[in-house]
């Protein structure tokens, strides 16, 4: 490398409390000139953004934007590579071939700032070259003497939780970076790491196409004639490939041709074919077809008429192309879309419903430490158990709640996994119920439960987490003084639990939907706070663990919610 050029590898950090805050956040103190600066070339920069569907033009975009405000001579812009081992520079700023060859491509595990802003999810800063190399000596063994840049700055790009790559920008000469540069850095790293998603996305779409436009032209197209005047059809050996005919064999008259094609089809088909004849027109359409072993294939037909010196339709000429691999791609693609768009509205949802049930908790259990924290000496001992015993319920609240939400994560990610352990249901319904009655003082919690009841199949804790979600909502919308009757029945295969409040009851018409996500019938809302996802929490574990969950009414009033799970295999009973 020249003795005037750096390598891409160059960030900042200073120590202790000087540590900025991972994300962007709020902007400090500045001048109205310097912050309505930074807020055009933010809004700038998203404009651009908006119009870039290339990964290589969104980071053009940032570095353009970071280099050209912050005066920085030289930045990258590295991703996380698609094996998920490597931080590939997709683009860079003021390097030489020689740098970005060492710098392009970084193990993951190779401790440097490009790798620690991704792997720690945290920004980087440094006022030199010496503090910069001191931290990360890889850098100087890399580079030897040949690298000048100064100060140095990255941070990391982050999509939904997820680091996905770094920015970074780097000067010539010594400096620190002020909290308005360090701001502006994180914001349009926000912006750019959302666009960047969009631009992969786009990209891999992109491809699908290209590789189902190649496919698409790789097909075979077949031909085919109807000879209006005569009634009968000529096709290809391609359309008899299509449609799964012997070669040579062609319908004998259009109503024999028409009884392949889809009877949902048929009556527009052939209304687009006589259409067709009757004015003279062109004939398309895309259509099924059914084989005759049964299968079901999408065409797509063009056809021409041709007219005798009077103007009558004589044949009618044109061709066949089997469409289905682009129609499965299709379906794909709108199921996808689908995914997408329920998985947006399921996440509003879950920000909306979370951020809500976090904050009550968390909020109560911050403001009783302080309170604790700065007056303990002074307090009457009541006062202090009071506060103490709204610390630790809303402790347990968010422990229950914080349990849910990892259970939902993993069930999002497809990786919820169970172990087929026996499980003894007498021990953990007597844990349950103990925990649950201290947490209930009010309410009687009653066991009608054999003490040999037979043990059942799945994973203890998964158990455990269904029961204490049911029993604590019996408690909760059956009242403080309440009882909650547990019962159990076992056959040769299962064991059926059942959980029985005093509450309201349910509406039948409901007793589906109150284990989907989010759900909270309209019923009993408004008599206790909830975040929707303790039940279906419950059904994604039963169902993993080969089980069942229903809810009803219970006829002398209340509701009933039942478990049922497998026997333990090598379970004799008792």
């Amino acid at each position: 490398m020249s003795s005037d050029r750096a390598t891409p590898e160059t960030p900042i950090q200073p120590e202790g409390d000087d540590v900025p805050a991972a994300g962007p956040v709020a902007p400090p103190r500045r001048t109205l000139e310097r912050f309505a600066d930074q807020r055009q070339r933010l809004k700038d920069v998203a404009s651009s953004l908006a119009q870039s569907l290339d990964p290589r033009a969104v980071a053009g975009h940032l570095l353009d934007a970071a280099c050209g405000l912050l005066g920085a001579p030289q930045g990258w812009v590295a991703v996380i590579s698609a094996d998920g081992q490597f931080a590939e520079v997709l683009d860079a700023r003021g390097y030489d071939a020689a740098a970005l060859d060492r710098w392009s491509r970084v193990p993951l595990d190779l401790r440097t700032p490009m790798t620690v802003a991704i792997r720690e999810q945290r920004p980087l800063l440094h006022r030199s070259m010496v503090q910069r190399h001191a931290e990360f000596p890889v850098l100087a063994e890399r580079d030897g003497s040949t690298s000048r840049s100064e100060a140095s700055a990255v941070v990391p790009l982050a999509f939904e939780g997820r680091t996905t790559g770094a920015l970074a920008i780097a000067f010539d000469t010594v400096r620190d970076l002020d909290e308005d540069e360090v701001w502006f850095l994180e914001s349009l790293a926000a912006q750019g790491s959302q666009s960047l998603e969009r631009a992969r996305l786009f990209a891999a779409l992109h491809e699908r196409e290209e590789r189902l436009r190649f496919a698409l032209s790789a097909s075979g197209t077949g031909t085919w004639e109807w000879n209006v005047e005569a009634g009968r059809m000529d096709w290809s050996p391609e359309i008899s490939a299509l449609y799964g005919t012997e070669p040579g064999w062609a319908p004998p008259s259009l109503e024999a041709y028409l009884e392949f094609v889809h009877p949902d089809d048929r009556p527009w088909v052939a209304e687009a074919i006589n259409a067709a004849v009757r004015e003279g027109t062109r004939y398309e359409a895309e259509f099924r077809i059914l084989r005759p072993d049964g299968t079901m294939r999408w065409t797509h037909g063009v056809g021409r008429v041709q007219m005798n010196e009077a103007g009558t339709p004589i044949r009618m000429i044109g061709t066949g192309l089997d469409i289905s691999g682009r129609r499965r791609a299709e379906e794909e693609r709108d199921r996808a879309l689908e995914t997408e768009r329920e998985a947006a509205r399921l996440r509003d949802a879950f920000i909306g419903v979370v951020s809500h049930e976090l904050r009550t908790p968390i909020t109560t259990i911050f403001g009783g430490t302080r309170v604790l924290a700065r007056r303990w000496r002074e307090m009457e001992p009541a006062a202090r158990d009071d506060i103490l015993g709204d610390v630790v319920e809303e402790a347990d609240r968010l422990y229950r709640l914080v349990e849910d939400l990892l259970v939902l994560t993993r069930v999002e990610r497809g990786s919820l996994e169970v172990s087929d352990e026996p499980i003894h249901l007498v021990r953990v319904l007597e844990r349950v119920t103990a925990s649950e009655g201290a947490r209930w003082p009010g309410v009687t919690f009653e066991m009608q439960v054999s003490s040999r009841l037979p043990s059942v199949a799945g994973e203890d804790t998964y158990v455990e987490q269904v029961l204490r979600n049911l029993l604590g909502n019996a408690a909760k919308y059956g009242g403080p003084t309440s009882r909650v009757t547990i019962t159990a029945e076992a056959d040769a295969d299962e064991v059926t639990l059942s959980v029985l409040d005093e509450g309201p009851g349910i509406d039948d018409a409901e007793a589906e939907s109150l284990f989907d996500l989010f759900y909270r019938s309209e019923q009993v809302a408004h008599t206790a706070p909830g975040a929707g996802i303790g039940l279906f929490v419950c059904r994604q574990l039963v169902h993993a663990m080969g089980g069942r969950i229903r809810a009803e009414t219970r006829p002398g009033g209340g509701a009933a919610f039942r478990v049922t799970l497998p026997r333990y295999a090598d379970d004799e009973g008792g």
